[in-house]
């Protein structure tokens, strides 16, 4: 072992040179990783692969100059000890790259540990070197390298498969082209294991540390151009340390030289102390600096866009000065898509409307609202829950996007800030000052929803008493009811004395069907009790004179104008309106503005349920604007529940202020089980489970919860 370190062994051969290609391009690789602040999962297998893979690229760089063959021995032990490392962490990095446990990849590890150590201390893979005629040494196959070799391959092997499965099959993105890249720079790289022929006896001319060389620089193409590493920010850290070391070590052997002869604690404690010098002077350093901020450019046009965002009378306002502001911070436009307050539907900023297939999907959008941060095309798919990948990648899909910032407040999705596919990589500052910009236009459209809020409850203010008494005998009781096939349960909990929801429920040909209606006038008080009052009237004098056949359209249109007749155009009403039909197997529904229903299904393998969005649209009733109400229809069976609600039950909040919101009541439902499908007991689950959040808070908004189960009908099983 003197010999490996010793300088007789070497005599520097120009050969050499170009095998300094390969660990040249691994360096470039180790100090990019260790610089670059990305996902840490990828960084971290990256960095242990390619480590793995540097023994063998050092020793081959200095195959040529060793003259001594125990040197040459001792390293090319250590190389080929390292290989079976390189492959088990190599497959770590591929399962992360596609999203995927590396639980396999630690199995690896821990097999290829054992090689590690028995390749370095024993010739079971290197038991001599031997001279090529290329001009450097090269091992010699030890009595148990077939077995060393046989456990690289299969440690190989579930990182290539499901790399290449996916980078083969995914749909074009960014993502594909990282994932192809990765797949292209690791199948060059193992490629290299043609070199075991020469360590048994057939000689060939060394060409792995060529191809573990050229796969490095197509890893550097991808973390570079390609954003392997999803990088967010230059990570300071490591930096840091080595300045740390280096300056303690220098300041060490200056000192050491200045004191002479001294006892080895002596030595130990100057060693300490300089160490600790060289941190407290930078420390020193840091905290002078500290508060020294400057406001750059970016910073200023965040002020901007917060101070003209004050004169801004609507969520488009804000939208366009949003997009002026990014444009000027990043020299790329972006798209701002605000939500409608008032239903599920997306308008971009020029005002149009967006179609469904291009908006976020009603059930992605509370985990957007819960989202912190950017999201890229490369990531947010692959840190969504695993029922909402493939709507995220949908969204980036149809937006051409290559990043989107969510606008939230209070877990409430606003809108989105859309970074399109043709910007380049958006990191570091940019990043932040994109993600700032996201927060000042959600509290922009905050704060135009608000003065927007106060300006129509102000002009809504009204005695109650005389509207609570004619709405409580207008609605239906609280005790379930069978009508025909289907049971239905509903309640109503007002805000005040006065309410502005309703819901009512008819039985059609007999009970052979039956149509449910639920409506949310705005506001409380006299005004929206009326309204409600009135839409109850319209809704009974509809279904009388359509007998056993109303149209779900015509339903809209009399309450728009049963809502314009008494609201005076003040007021508005979102309602949602299904006929449910056992014998024929269908749901028919229309929505105006209302919130989302929901269908619940049990598996047929009895594990859980499947929920449904029923997702209809239809302008606000009341406003002046035809309903537009278009019917859907869903296919129903015997045992599914349908269950509708107004915004109060989501918007419930707690002492803490966070709503109850969309993304728990679909957990609440997604837990329910085969046998709790009842609709008494979902409904006083669902209500619960309101109440318990709100913990004796005073309800923001009337509640309004309606539950009905489709039975097995006698027409249907004829």
């Amino acid at each position: 072992m003197h010999e490996l370190w010793s300088s007789e062994s070497y005599a520097p051969h120009l050969l050499s040179l170009p095998f300094a290609f390969a660990p040249a391009a691994m360096l470039i690789v180790v100090a990019y990783a260790v610089v670059m602040r990305g996902e840490p999962r990828v960084r971290a297998w990256l960095l242990a692969h390619v480590m793995s893979l540097l023994p063998y690229a050092v020793t081959m760089m200095l195959a040529p100059s060793m003259t001594s063959p125990s040197a040459a021995l001792a390293l090319f032990r250590v190389a080929a000890g390292f290989v079976p490392m390189a492959a088990a962490t190599g497959t770590g990095f591929q399962l992360t790259l596609v999203g995927r446990s590396s639980r396999l990849a630690w199995l690896g590890v821990a097999a290829c540990g054992f090689w590690c150590v028995a390749g370095i201390v024993s010739p079971a893979e290197v038991d001599t070197v031997v001279y090529l005629r290329a001009g450097l040494w090269y091992a010699h196959a030890g009595p148990w390298a077939w077995l060393a070799l046989l456990t690289t391959v299969v440690a190989s092997l579930p990182g290539f498969g499901l790399l290449g499965a996916a980078a083969l099959r995914m749909p074009p993105s960014s993502l594909r082209r990282q994932l192809r890249l990765a797949l292209a720079a690791n199948l060059i790289t193992y490629a290299g294991l043609v070199d075991v022929a020469s360590a048994y006896g057939i000689e060939i001319f060394p060409v792995g540390w060529l191809l573990s060389g050229v796969g490095s620089l197509l890893i550097v193409r991808a973390l570079i151009i390609e954003d392997l590493l999803r990088v967010r920010a230059v990570d300071s850290t490591a930096p840091l340390l080595v300045f740390h070391l280096a300056a303690g070590v220098i300041l060490a052997w200056i000192v050491l030289s200045n004191l002479g002869t001294t006892p080895w604690w002596g030595s130990a404690l100057a060693v300490v102390l300089s160490l600790a010098g060289v941190r407290i002077t930078v420390a020193v350093v840091a905290l002078v600096n500290r508060g020294a901020h400057h406001e750059g450019p970016l910073d200023r046009l965040i002020g901007q866009l917060v101070t003209r965002a004050r004169d801004a009378t609507s969520d488009l306002d804000v939208a366009r000065l949003g997009i002026d502001i990014v444009q000027l911070g990043l020299g790329v436009e972006p798209k701002v898509l605000v939500a409608a307050a008032d239903d599920w539907g997306w308008t971009a900023a020029t005002g149009e409307r967006l179609p469904d297939d291009a908006a976020p999907d009603p059930l992605l959008a509370p985990w957007l609202a819960e989202a912190r941060g950017a999201l890229f095309d490369t990531e947010a798919a692959l840190h969504a829950p695993e029922d909402l990948q493939p709507m995220i990648a949908a969204l980036f899909a149809a937006q051409r996007a290559r990043a989107i910032v969510p606008i939230t407040s209070h877990d409430e999705l606003l809108g989105l800030v859309v970074v399109p596919a043709t910007a380049p990589a958006v990191r570091g500052r940019n990043l932040a000052f994109l993600e700032r910009a996201g927060d000042a236009i959600g509290e922009a459209i905050v704060h135009v929803r608000m003065a927007r809020h106060a300006a129509r409850r102000a002009e809504l203010a009204r005695d109650v008493e005389l509207a609570a008494t004619v709405q409580r005998d207008l609605l239906p009781g609280r005790e379930p009811r069978t009508i025909g096939a289907v049971e239905v349960i509903g309640s109503w909990f007002p805000a005040t004395r006065c309410a502005g929801d309703f819901w009512a429920v008819y039985s059609l040909d007999g009970g052979a069907r039956v149509l449910i209606a639920v409506g949310d006038v705005t506001g409380h008080g006299v005004a929206s009790a009326m309204v409600t009052a009135a839409a109850v009237g319209a809704c009974d004098a509809f279904v009388r004179a359509s007998g056993a056949t109303p149209e779900l359209p015509r339903l809209m249109l009399a309450l728009d104008a049963a809502v314009r007749r008494v609201g005076g155009g003040a007021l508005s009403m979102t309602c949602t309106a299904a006929i449910v039909d056992p014998r024929a197997g269908e749901l028919s529904f229309v929505s105006c503005g209302h919130t989302v229903p929901y269908l619940v299904r049990a598996k047929d393998d009895g594990a859980g349920v499947d929920l449904q969005a029923l997702v209809a649209r239809g302008n606000l009733l009341g406003t002046g604007v035809p309903p537009a109400a278009k019917v859907q229809q869903r296919a129903v069976q015997a045992g599914d529940l349908v269950v509708w609600y107004t915004d109060g039950v989501i918007d419930a909040t707690d002492p803490a202020g966070d709503a109850f919101g969309d993304r728990r009541l679909q957990r609440l439902l997604r837990k329910l089980e085969r046998g709790q499908l009842a609709p008494v007991a979902v409904h006083d689950r669902v209500h619960a489970a309101v109440v318990a959040h709100r913990a004796g808070r005073a309800r923001p908004d009337d509640e309004t919860l309606v539950i009905a189960r489709i039975g097995a009908s006698a027409g249907a099983a004829a």
